[in-house]
Protein backbone atom coordinates (compact mmCIF):
# COMPACT_ATOMS: atom_id res chain seq x y z
CA UNK A 1 0.00 0.00 0.00
CA UNK A 2 1.20 3.70 -0.53
CA UNK A 3 2.60 5.67 2.64
CA UNK A 4 0.01 7.38 4.10
CA UNK A 5 0.61 11.05 4.12
CA UNK A 6 -1.72 13.48 5.88
CA UNK A 7 -2.64 16.77 4.49
CA UNK A 8 -4.46 20.01 5.65
CA UNK A 9 -8.42 18.88 5.87
CA UNK A 10 -9.96 20.19 2.74
CA UNK A 11 -7.54 20.44 0.27
CA UNK A 12 -7.06 16.81 -0.86
CA UNK A 13 -6.42 16.47 -4.73
CA UNK A 14 -9.09 15.51 -7.34
CA UNK A 15 -5.92 14.07 -9.87
CA UNK A 16 -2.82 13.25 -8.70
CA UNK A 17 0.37 11.24 -11.52
CA UNK A 18 -0.76 7.99 -10.17
CA UNK A 19 -4.61 8.16 -11.04
CA UNK A 20 -3.80 8.25 -15.48
CA UNK A 21 -2.27 4.71 -14.44
CA UNK A 22 -5.11 3.70 -12.20
CA UNK A 23 -7.10 4.82 -15.03
CA UNK A 24 -5.76 2.45 -17.70
CA UNK A 25 -5.54 -0.03 -15.49
CA UNK A 26 -9.40 -0.03 -15.12
CA UNK A 27 -10.64 1.39 -18.54
CA UNK A 28 -8.40 -1.38 -20.57
CA UNK A 29 -10.03 -4.25 -17.71
CA UNK A 30 -13.49 -3.36 -18.69
CA UNK A 31 -13.20 -2.77 -22.26
CA UNK A 32 -13.26 -6.45 -23.22
CA UNK A 33 -16.27 -6.01 -21.20
CA UNK A 34 -17.90 -3.74 -23.85
CA UNK A 35 -16.44 -6.24 -26.44
CA UNK A 36 -18.64 -8.89 -24.74
CA UNK A 37 -21.78 -7.22 -25.06
CA UNK A 38 -21.09 -6.70 -28.51
CA UNK A 39 -19.92 -9.73 -29.07
CA UNK A 40 -22.39 -11.92 -27.66
CA UNK A 41 -24.88 -9.49 -29.14
CA UNK A 42 -26.04 -12.00 -32.27
CA UNK A 43 -26.93 -14.98 -29.88
CA UNK A 44 -29.85 -12.83 -29.07
CA UNK A 45 -30.68 -11.21 -32.12
CA UNK A 46 -28.99 -7.98 -31.64
CA UNK A 47 -28.20 -6.25 -34.46
CA UNK A 48 -25.19 -3.55 -34.55
CA UNK A 49 -27.69 -0.53 -34.82
CA UNK A 50 -29.72 -2.00 -31.66
CA UNK A 51 -26.29 -2.36 -29.52
CA UNK A 52 -25.26 1.08 -30.79
CA UNK A 53 -28.10 2.72 -30.48
CA UNK A 54 -30.14 1.42 -27.59
CA UNK A 55 -27.39 -0.69 -25.23
CA UNK A 56 -24.37 0.80 -25.09
CA UNK A 57 -25.66 4.47 -24.37
CA UNK A 58 -27.70 2.89 -21.51
CA UNK A 59 -24.59 0.99 -20.40
CA UNK A 60 -22.41 4.43 -20.82
CA UNK A 61 -24.76 6.59 -18.46
CA UNK A 62 -24.49 4.00 -15.84
CA UNK A 63 -20.69 3.77 -15.69
CA UNK A 64 -20.33 7.23 -15.96
CA UNK A 65 -22.68 8.14 -13.09
CA UNK A 66 -21.41 5.59 -10.91
CA UNK A 67 -17.72 6.35 -11.37
CA UNK A 68 -18.52 10.08 -10.28
CA UNK A 69 -19.77 8.95 -7.18
CA UNK A 70 -17.22 6.81 -6.28
CA UNK A 71 -14.49 9.13 -7.06
CA UNK A 72 -16.52 12.13 -5.06
CA UNK A 73 -16.88 9.11 -2.24
CA UNK A 74 -13.03 9.02 -2.01
CA UNK A 75 -12.48 13.02 -2.37
CA UNK A 76 -14.55 13.27 0.51
CA UNK A 77 -12.82 10.84 2.42
CA UNK A 78 -9.73 12.25 1.91
CA UNK A 79 -10.66 15.95 3.01
CA UNK A 80 -12.31 14.43 6.14
CA UNK A 81 -9.55 12.26 6.70
CA UNK A 82 -6.50 14.57 6.00
CA UNK A 83 -5.02 11.59 3.83
CA UNK A 84 -3.36 11.32 0.50
CA UNK A 85 -3.95 7.78 -0.06
CA UNK A 86 -7.92 6.84 -0.46
CA UNK A 87 -8.75 5.36 -3.40
CA UNK A 88 -12.40 4.58 -5.45
CA UNK A 89 -14.16 2.09 -5.43
CA UNK A 90 -13.55 0.60 -9.18
CA UNK A 91 -16.50 0.52 -10.57
CA UNK A 92 -18.74 -1.38 -13.97
CA UNK A 93 -20.31 -3.88 -15.74
CA UNK A 94 -18.74 -7.47 -15.33
CA UNK A 95 -18.26 -10.66 -17.63
CA UNK A 96 -20.35 -13.12 -15.61
CA UNK A 97 -23.40 -10.61 -14.97
CA UNK A 98 -23.20 -10.00 -18.79
CA UNK A 99 -22.35 -13.72 -19.72
CA UNK A 100 -25.83 -14.76 -17.18
CA UNK A 101 -28.18 -12.03 -18.80
CA UNK A 102 -27.19 -13.25 -22.05
CA UNK A 103 -26.93 -17.19 -21.76
CA UNK A 104 -30.24 -17.73 -19.49
CA UNK A 105 -32.12 -15.05 -20.00
CA UNK A 106 -32.55 -12.85 -23.38
CA UNK A 107 -30.65 -15.73 -25.49
CA UNK A 108 -33.42 -18.56 -24.31
CA UNK A 109 -36.42 -15.69 -25.13
CA UNK A 110 -34.82 -14.83 -28.83
CA UNK A 111 -34.40 -18.54 -29.43
CA UNK A 112 -38.28 -19.39 -28.64
CA UNK A 113 -39.30 -16.52 -30.28
CA UNK A 114 -36.87 -15.36 -32.76
CA UNK A 115 -37.96 -11.98 -31.54
CA UNK A 116 -35.04 -9.70 -30.39
CA UNK A 117 -37.10 -6.87 -29.46
CA UNK A 118 -39.22 -9.20 -27.40
CA UNK A 119 -35.26 -10.37 -25.81
CA UNK A 120 -34.12 -6.95 -25.25
CA UNK A 121 -37.04 -6.25 -23.08
CA UNK A 122 -36.36 -9.22 -20.95
CA UNK A 123 -33.14 -8.11 -20.54
CA UNK A 124 -34.01 -4.82 -19.60
CA UNK A 125 -37.07 -5.71 -17.39
CA UNK A 126 -34.34 -8.17 -15.51
CA UNK A 127 -31.91 -5.31 -14.88
CA UNK A 128 -34.81 -3.03 -13.79
CA UNK A 129 -35.95 -5.93 -11.63
CA UNK A 130 -32.01 -6.35 -9.96
CA UNK A 131 -31.92 -2.47 -9.62
CA UNK A 132 -34.92 -2.59 -7.23
CA UNK A 133 -33.58 -6.07 -5.60
CA UNK A 134 -30.09 -4.54 -5.48
CA UNK A 135 -31.29 -0.78 -4.10
CA UNK A 136 -33.11 -2.36 -0.93
CA UNK A 137 -30.23 -5.09 -0.31
CA UNK A 138 -28.18 -2.29 0.48
CA UNK A 139 -30.41 -1.69 3.64
CA UNK A 140 -31.05 -5.97 4.34
CA UNK A 141 -28.39 -8.18 2.36
CA UNK A 142 -25.88 -8.00 5.23
CA UNK A 143 -27.88 -10.00 7.38
CA UNK A 144 -28.00 -12.88 4.41
CA UNK A 145 -24.63 -12.82 3.98
CA UNK A 146 -24.16 -13.11 7.96
CA UNK A 147 -26.64 -15.77 8.27
CA UNK A 148 -25.75 -17.98 4.81
CA UNK A 149 -22.72 -20.15 4.69
CA UNK A 150 -20.04 -18.75 2.49
CA UNK A 151 -19.94 -22.07 0.16
CA UNK A 152 -23.62 -21.48 -0.74
CA UNK A 153 -22.89 -17.55 -1.80
CA UNK A 154 -20.01 -18.39 -3.44
CA UNK A 155 -20.42 -21.45 -5.73
CA UNK A 156 -23.57 -20.26 -8.06
CA UNK A 157 -21.12 -17.85 -8.83
CA UNK A 158 -17.75 -19.73 -9.33
CA UNK A 159 -20.28 -22.45 -11.38
CA UNK A 160 -21.45 -19.74 -13.61
CA UNK A 161 -17.51 -18.25 -13.85
CA UNK A 162 -16.45 -21.85 -15.00
CA UNK A 163 -18.97 -22.96 -17.38
CA UNK A 164 -20.29 -19.35 -19.28
CA UNK A 165 -16.75 -17.99 -19.25
CA UNK A 166 -14.05 -20.51 -18.90
CA UNK A 167 -15.69 -23.49 -21.08
CA UNK A 168 -16.97 -21.30 -23.76
CA UNK A 169 -14.28 -19.28 -24.08
CA UNK A 170 -11.57 -21.46 -23.63
CA UNK A 171 -12.95 -23.30 -26.37
CA UNK A 172 -12.78 -20.19 -28.33
CA UNK A 173 -8.98 -20.11 -28.08
CA UNK A 174 -8.38 -23.47 -29.09
CA UNK A 175 -10.73 -23.10 -32.01
CA UNK A 176 -8.42 -20.68 -33.15
CA UNK A 177 -5.44 -20.76 -31.95
CA UNK A 178 -3.44 -19.03 -34.58
CA UNK A 179 -5.09 -15.72 -33.17
CA UNK A 180 -6.12 -16.56 -29.68
CA UNK A 181 -3.56 -18.65 -28.02
CA UNK A 182 -0.64 -15.67 -28.16
CA UNK A 183 -2.33 -13.30 -26.87
CA UNK A 184 -4.01 -15.92 -23.79
CA UNK A 185 -0.53 -17.01 -23.00
CA UNK A 186 0.17 -13.14 -22.98
CA UNK A 187 -2.61 -12.38 -20.34
CA UNK A 188 -2.03 -15.40 -18.14
CA UNK A 189 2.13 -14.09 -18.11
CA UNK A 190 1.22 -10.55 -17.07
CA UNK A 191 -1.99 -11.70 -14.92
CA UNK A 192 -0.35 -14.43 -12.87
CA UNK A 193 3.08 -13.18 -12.39
CA UNK A 194 1.83 -9.68 -11.30
CA UNK A 195 5.09 -7.98 -13.18
CA UNK A 196 4.66 -4.37 -13.80
CA UNK A 197 5.68 -3.84 -17.21
CA UNK A 198 8.10 -0.71 -18.44
CA UNK A 199 5.63 2.42 -18.30
CA UNK A 200 3.20 0.91 -16.49
CA UNK A 201 1.47 -0.33 -19.80
CA UNK A 202 -1.76 -2.07 -18.82
CA UNK A 203 -1.99 -6.56 -19.61
CA UNK A 204 -4.96 -5.85 -21.38
CA UNK A 205 -4.02 -3.26 -23.77
CA UNK A 206 -0.96 -5.16 -24.76
CA UNK A 207 -3.20 -8.40 -25.36
CA UNK A 208 -5.35 -5.78 -27.72
CA UNK A 209 -3.11 -4.77 -29.48
CA UNK A 210 -0.66 -7.73 -30.10
CA UNK A 211 -4.66 -9.27 -30.93
CA UNK A 212 -5.42 -6.55 -33.08
CA UNK A 213 -1.88 -7.06 -35.23
CA UNK A 214 -2.15 -10.84 -35.47
CA UNK A 215 -5.52 -10.25 -36.65
CA UNK A 216 -4.16 -7.94 -39.74
CA UNK A 217 -1.73 -10.32 -40.34
CA UNK A 218 -3.66 -13.02 -40.59
CA UNK A 219 -6.31 -10.97 -43.13
CA UNK A 220 -3.31 -10.19 -45.23
CA UNK A 221 -2.52 -13.44 -45.73
CA UNK A 222 -5.57 -14.56 -46.32
CA UNK A 223 -5.62 -16.84 -43.05
CA UNK A 224 -8.39 -15.40 -41.06
CA UNK A 225 -11.43 -17.82 -40.75
CA UNK A 226 -13.56 -16.03 -38.52
CA UNK A 227 -16.62 -14.41 -39.75
CA UNK A 228 -16.78 -10.70 -40.30
CA UNK A 229 -18.30 -8.79 -38.09
CA UNK A 230 -21.32 -7.08 -39.64
CA UNK A 231 -21.04 -3.33 -38.67
CA UNK A 232 -23.99 -1.27 -40.08
CA UNK A 233 -23.48 1.75 -37.61
CA UNK A 234 -21.03 3.95 -38.78
CA UNK A 235 -18.86 6.35 -35.59
CA UNK A 236 -21.56 9.44 -34.81
CA UNK A 237 -23.33 10.70 -31.25
CA UNK A 238 -26.00 8.45 -29.49
CA UNK A 239 -27.30 9.73 -26.71
CA UNK A 240 -29.33 7.48 -24.36
CA UNK A 241 -32.80 7.60 -24.48
CA UNK A 242 -35.51 7.30 -21.62
CA UNK A 243 -37.85 3.67 -21.98
CA UNK A 244 -41.06 3.13 -20.79
CA UNK A 245 -40.06 0.61 -18.26
CA UNK A 246 -44.05 0.39 -17.17
CA UNK A 247 -44.30 -1.38 -20.71
CA UNK A 248 -41.70 -4.05 -19.75
CA UNK A 249 -42.77 -4.44 -16.26
CA UNK A 250 -46.83 -5.27 -17.54
CA UNK A 251 -45.02 -7.64 -20.48
CA UNK A 252 -45.22 -11.35 -19.07
CA UNK A 253 -42.18 -12.34 -20.51
CA UNK A 254 -39.26 -11.36 -18.10
CA UNK A 255 -41.49 -12.66 -14.67
CA UNK A 256 -40.74 -16.00 -16.55
CA UNK A 257 -36.74 -15.69 -15.39
CA UNK A 258 -37.37 -14.80 -11.62
CA UNK A 259 -35.63 -18.04 -11.02
CA UNK A 260 -32.57 -17.07 -12.97
CA UNK A 261 -33.10 -12.43 -11.61
CA UNK A 262 -33.59 -13.10 -8.12
CA UNK A 263 -30.15 -15.17 -6.64
CA UNK A 264 -28.74 -13.54 -9.77
CA UNK A 265 -29.41 -10.27 -7.99
CA UNK A 266 -28.83 -11.42 -4.30
CA UNK A 267 -25.42 -12.66 -5.45
CA UNK A 268 -24.53 -9.30 -6.85
CA UNK A 269 -25.16 -7.45 -4.09
CA UNK A 270 -23.66 -9.65 -1.53
CA UNK A 271 -20.18 -9.60 -3.60
CA UNK A 272 -20.39 -5.92 -3.58
CA UNK A 273 -20.03 -6.54 -0.24
CA UNK A 274 -17.71 -8.53 -0.07
CA UNK A 275 -15.75 -6.24 -2.48
CA UNK A 276 -15.87 -3.26 0.62
CA UNK A 277 -14.76 -5.26 2.71
CA UNK A 278 -11.41 -6.21 0.77
CA UNK A 279 -11.77 -1.88 0.58
CA UNK A 280 -11.72 -1.71 4.10
CA UNK A 281 -9.17 -4.08 4.43
CA UNK A 282 -7.18 -2.13 2.19
CA UNK A 283 -7.34 1.04 4.80
CA UNK A 284 -10.70 2.72 3.52
CA UNK A 285 -13.07 2.35 5.25
CA UNK A 286 -16.81 3.77 2.67
CA UNK A 287 -20.09 3.74 4.49
CA UNK A 288 -21.90 0.43 3.28
CA UNK A 289 -25.18 1.49 2.75
CA UNK A 290 -24.28 4.56 0.28
CA UNK A 291 -21.66 2.64 -1.58
CA UNK A 292 -24.57 -0.20 -2.26
CA UNK A 293 -27.58 2.06 -2.38
CA UNK A 294 -25.62 3.84 -5.70
CA UNK A 295 -24.75 0.80 -6.91
CA UNK A 296 -28.01 -0.39 -7.40
CA UNK A 297 -29.29 3.34 -8.68
CA UNK A 298 -26.91 3.01 -10.90
CA UNK A 299 -28.41 -0.64 -12.18
CA UNK A 300 -31.87 1.20 -12.16
CA UNK A 301 -30.56 4.01 -14.87
CA UNK A 302 -29.06 1.81 -16.69
CA UNK A 303 -32.59 -0.57 -17.61
CA UNK A 304 -34.46 3.08 -17.67
CA UNK A 305 -32.02 4.22 -20.82
CA UNK A 306 -32.26 0.49 -22.41
CA UNK A 307 -29.16 -1.82 -21.01
CA UNK A 308 -30.25 -5.21 -19.89
CA UNK A 309 -26.45 -5.36 -17.89
CA UNK A 310 -26.72 -4.29 -14.60
CA UNK A 311 -23.63 -2.51 -12.77
CA UNK A 312 -21.05 -4.02 -10.45
CA UNK A 313 -18.65 -2.98 -8.00
CA UNK A 314 -14.91 -4.53 -8.62
CA UNK A 315 -12.99 -6.22 -6.75
CA UNK A 316 -9.20 -4.83 -7.67
CA UNK A 317 -9.24 -2.05 -5.24
CA UNK A 318 -6.03 -2.34 -3.60
CA UNK A 319 -3.84 -3.06 -7.07
CA UNK A 320 -5.25 0.67 -8.34
CA UNK A 321 -4.20 1.33 -4.50
CA UNK A 322 -0.53 0.53 -4.99
CA UNK A 323 -0.62 1.96 -8.60
CA UNK A 324 -1.06 5.16 -6.69
CA UNK A 325 -4.88 6.24 -8.42
CA UNK A 326 -6.39 7.75 -5.87
CA UNK A 327 -10.08 9.85 -7.40
CA UNK A 328 -9.34 10.91 -10.29
CA UNK A 329 -8.73 7.76 -12.26
CA UNK A 330 -12.29 6.63 -11.70
CA UNK A 331 -13.67 10.20 -13.32
CA UNK A 332 -11.12 9.37 -16.04
CA UNK A 333 -12.59 5.63 -16.69
CA UNK A 334 -16.02 6.68 -16.66
CA UNK A 335 -15.54 9.50 -18.88
CA UNK A 336 -13.50 7.57 -21.47
CA UNK A 337 -15.94 4.56 -21.35
CA UNK A 338 -18.93 6.88 -21.29
CA UNK A 339 -17.50 8.70 -24.70
CA UNK A 340 -16.49 5.53 -26.46
CA UNK A 341 -19.99 3.65 -26.19
CA UNK A 342 -21.79 7.32 -27.21
CA UNK A 343 -19.52 7.46 -30.37
CA UNK A 344 -20.55 4.16 -31.70
CA UNK A 345 -17.01 2.88 -31.70
CA UNK A 346 -17.74 -0.45 -29.60
CA UNK A 347 -18.92 -2.70 -32.21
CA UNK A 348 -16.30 -1.81 -35.08
CA UNK A 349 -13.64 -2.38 -32.95
CA UNK A 350 -14.57 -6.16 -32.99
CA UNK A 351 -13.38 -6.16 -36.64
CA UNK A 352 -10.02 -5.41 -35.76
CA UNK A 353 -9.91 -7.28 -31.82
CA UNK A 354 -12.23 -10.22 -32.10
CA UNK A 355 -13.78 -11.72 -28.94
CA UNK A 356 -11.01 -14.60 -29.27
CA UNK A 357 -7.97 -12.08 -28.89
CA UNK A 358 -10.07 -11.49 -25.34
CA UNK A 359 -11.46 -14.32 -24.90
CA UNK A 360 -8.44 -15.51 -21.92
CA UNK A 361 -8.88 -11.85 -19.86
CA UNK A 362 -12.25 -13.04 -19.95
CA UNK A 363 -11.49 -16.69 -18.46
CA UNK A 364 -9.20 -14.89 -16.04
CA UNK A 365 -11.41 -13.52 -14.64
CA UNK A 366 -13.35 -16.41 -14.44
CA UNK A 367 -10.87 -18.45 -12.96
CA UNK A 368 -10.01 -16.36 -10.11
CA UNK A 369 -14.17 -16.41 -9.10
CA UNK A 370 -13.67 -20.15 -9.14
CA UNK A 371 -10.53 -20.44 -7.17
CA UNK A 372 -12.03 -17.03 -4.41
CA UNK A 373 -15.24 -19.96 -4.26
CA UNK A 374 -12.76 -22.32 -3.06
CA UNK A 375 -9.70 -20.24 -0.59
CA UNK A 376 -12.34 -18.20 1.32
CA UNK A 377 -14.26 -20.76 2.64
CA UNK A 378 -13.34 -22.97 5.41
CA UNK A 379 -11.73 -26.55 4.02
CA UNK A 380 -14.29 -29.00 5.11
CA UNK A 381 -16.74 -26.87 2.98
CA UNK A 382 -14.88 -27.84 -0.45
CA UNK A 383 -17.25 -30.48 -0.82
CA UNK A 384 -19.92 -28.12 -0.53
CA UNK A 385 -18.18 -25.67 -3.57
CA UNK A 386 -17.83 -28.72 -5.60
CA UNK A 387 -20.85 -29.85 -5.38
CA UNK A 388 -22.63 -25.83 -6.07
CA UNK A 389 -20.59 -25.99 -9.72
CA UNK A 390 -22.65 -28.56 -10.92
CA UNK A 391 -26.51 -26.96 -11.59
CA UNK A 392 -24.19 -24.54 -13.67
CA UNK A 393 -22.47 -26.97 -15.60
CA UNK A 394 -25.81 -29.17 -16.50
CA UNK A 395 -27.48 -25.72 -17.82
CA UNK A 396 -24.42 -25.16 -19.73
CA UNK A 397 -24.50 -28.55 -21.10
CA UNK A 398 -28.11 -28.15 -21.73
CA UNK A 399 -27.62 -24.97 -23.91
CA UNK A 400 -25.10 -27.00 -25.60
CA UNK A 401 -27.22 -29.73 -26.55
CA UNK A 402 -30.22 -27.62 -27.93
CA UNK A 403 -27.98 -25.96 -30.12
CA UNK A 404 -26.04 -29.47 -31.53
CA UNK A 405 -29.70 -30.63 -31.94
CA UNK A 406 -31.21 -27.48 -33.51
CA UNK A 407 -27.89 -27.45 -35.96
CA UNK A 408 -29.03 -31.04 -36.73
CA UNK A 409 -32.04 -30.21 -37.67
CA UNK A 410 -33.60 -32.09 -34.83
CA UNK A 411 -35.21 -30.81 -31.67
CA UNK A 412 -35.44 -32.10 -27.88
CA UNK A 413 -38.85 -32.44 -28.24
CA UNK A 414 -38.03 -35.17 -31.01
CA UNK A 415 -34.96 -36.37 -29.47
CA UNK A 416 -35.52 -36.31 -25.19
CA UNK A 417 -37.22 -39.94 -25.72
CA UNK A 418 -34.11 -41.23 -28.05
CA UNK A 419 -31.62 -40.88 -25.00
CA UNK A 420 -32.06 -43.64 -22.75
CA UNK A 421 -30.12 -44.41 -20.20
CA UNK A 422 -26.87 -43.21 -22.72
CA UNK A 423 -27.91 -40.02 -21.29
CA UNK A 424 -29.95 -38.57 -18.43
CA UNK A 425 -31.23 -35.93 -20.04
CA UNK A 426 -34.37 -35.00 -18.41
CA UNK A 427 -32.18 -35.00 -15.16
CA UNK A 428 -29.72 -32.65 -16.83
CA UNK A 429 -32.73 -30.69 -17.55
CA UNK A 430 -34.05 -30.42 -14.49
CA UNK A 431 -30.85 -29.93 -12.54
CA UNK A 432 -30.37 -26.90 -15.42
CA UNK A 433 -33.90 -25.07 -14.36
CA UNK A 434 -33.01 -22.63 -11.79
CA UNK A 435 -29.54 -23.51 -11.74
CA UNK A 436 -28.34 -20.78 -9.49
CA UNK A 437 -30.82 -21.28 -6.78
CA UNK A 438 -30.03 -25.04 -6.91
CA UNK A 439 -26.66 -24.45 -6.64
CA UNK A 440 -26.98 -22.23 -3.89
CA UNK A 441 -29.42 -24.57 -2.10
CA UNK A 442 -27.28 -27.35 -2.06
CA UNK A 443 -24.09 -25.88 -1.44
CA UNK A 444 -25.75 -24.84 1.40
CA UNK A 445 -26.94 -28.40 2.47
CA UNK A 446 -24.01 -29.80 2.41
CA UNK A 447 -22.21 -27.32 3.81
CA UNK A 448 -24.43 -27.66 7.05
CA UNK A 449 -24.13 -31.03 7.01
CA UNK A 450 -20.96 -31.12 7.04
CA UNK A 451 -21.11 -28.95 10.34
CA UNK A 452 -23.63 -31.38 11.43
CA UNK A 453 -26.35 -28.60 11.49
CA UNK A 454 -28.94 -31.08 10.74
CA UNK A 455 -31.95 -28.41 11.22
CA UNK A 456 -30.50 -25.40 9.16
CA UNK A 457 -30.08 -27.69 6.22
CA UNK A 458 -33.57 -29.55 6.91
CA UNK A 459 -34.64 -25.78 6.82
CA UNK A 460 -32.70 -24.94 3.30
CA UNK A 461 -34.61 -27.80 2.29
CA UNK A 462 -38.34 -27.23 3.38
CA UNK A 463 -37.22 -23.67 0.99
CA UNK A 464 -35.95 -26.22 -2.01
CA UNK A 465 -39.60 -27.67 -1.71
CA UNK A 466 -41.59 -24.45 -1.44
CA UNK A 467 -39.64 -23.54 -4.96
CA UNK A 468 -40.17 -26.91 -6.21
CA UNK A 469 -43.59 -26.10 -5.68
CA UNK A 470 -43.87 -23.48 -7.27
CA UNK A 471 -41.82 -23.88 -10.47
CA UNK A 472 -39.12 -22.04 -9.26
CA UNK A 473 -36.42 -24.58 -9.81
CA UNK A 474 -36.64 -27.95 -11.52
CA UNK A 475 -40.09 -27.48 -13.38
CA UNK A 476 -39.83 -27.77 -16.93
CA UNK A 477 -41.50 -28.53 -20.37
CA UNK A 478 -40.65 -29.77 -23.65
CA UNK A 479 -42.23 -28.15 -26.65
CA UNK A 480 -41.34 -27.55 -30.12
CA UNK A 481 -39.69 -24.63 -29.25
CA UNK A 482 -37.29 -26.10 -26.53
CA UNK A 483 -37.04 -26.31 -23.05
CA UNK A 484 -39.11 -23.61 -21.71
CA UNK A 485 -39.51 -23.08 -17.07
CA UNK A 486 -43.14 -23.77 -15.96
CA UNK A 487 -44.07 -21.42 -13.17
CA UNK A 488 -47.38 -22.45 -11.18
CA UNK A 489 -48.03 -24.46 -8.11
CA UNK A 490 -47.11 -27.76 -7.95
CA UNK A 491 -45.69 -27.86 -11.41
CA UNK A 492 -42.60 -30.33 -9.85
CA UNK A 493 -44.67 -32.26 -7.52
CA UNK A 494 -41.68 -35.36 -7.43
CA UNK A 495 -38.81 -32.65 -6.08
CA UNK A 496 -41.36 -31.06 -3.74
CA UNK A 497 -42.27 -34.30 -1.87
CA UNK A 498 -38.94 -35.43 -1.73
CA UNK A 499 -36.89 -32.59 -0.92
CA UNK A 500 -39.57 -32.59 2.03
CA UNK A 501 -38.78 -35.77 3.11
CA UNK A 502 -35.49 -35.11 3.27
CA UNK A 503 -36.05 -32.07 5.18
CA UNK A 504 -38.19 -34.11 8.04
CA UNK A 505 -35.27 -37.10 8.03
CA UNK A 506 -32.65 -34.52 8.47
CA UNK A 507 -35.04 -33.14 11.49
CA UNK A 508 -35.31 -36.47 12.94
CA UNK A 509 -31.52 -36.54 12.51
CA UNK A 510 -31.10 -34.31 14.57
CA UNK A 511 -32.63 -35.38 17.73
CA UNK A 512 -30.84 -38.96 17.20
CA UNK A 513 -27.23 -37.11 16.94
CA UNK A 514 -28.24 -34.92 19.76
CA UNK A 515 -28.73 -38.19 22.03
CA UNK A 516 -25.40 -39.49 20.58
CA UNK A 517 -22.64 -37.08 22.06
CA UNK A 518 -20.14 -39.93 21.84
CA UNK A 519 -19.58 -38.32 18.35
CA UNK A 520 -16.45 -37.52 16.61
CA UNK A 521 -16.65 -34.12 16.09
CA UNK A 522 -16.59 -32.51 12.57
CA UNK A 523 -13.23 -32.93 10.37
CA UNK A 524 -11.95 -29.68 9.65
CA UNK A 525 -10.65 -31.29 6.33
CA UNK A 526 -10.79 -34.93 4.27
Amino acid sequence: MAQEIAIPQGHARWFVPGDWDGFFALFFSGFPDLLLIAGLAPLCGFSAGMVTTRILPGVALSIFAGNIFYAWQAHRLAERTGRTDVTAIPFGVNAPTIFIYVALIMQPVYERTHDPNLAWQAGVFAAFLSGVIQTAGAFCTDWLRRTTPRAALLSPLAGTAMAFLCLDFVLRVFQTPELGLLPAIIVLAIFSSRIRLPFRIPGGLVCLVVGASLTALLKWAHLYHLPMSQVSMAPGIYLPRPLNLLAFVIHGEGWKFLSVILPMSVLDTIVSLQVLESVQVAGDDYPTRPSLLVNGLATLAAALFGSPFPTALYFGHMAHKELGARSGYSILSGTATMLVCLTGLVVPVLRVVPLEVVAMIVVWFGLVMVAQAFTEIPKSHAIAVAFGLIPMLASWAVGLIDVALRTAGSSFLQSAPLFGDQLYVYGLIALSQGALLVSMIWAAVIAYLLDRRFLHAAAWLVGAAALSCTGFIHAFRITSRGVETVIGFFTAPAFALSYLAAAIFLVGFHFYAARHTALDPPAESL
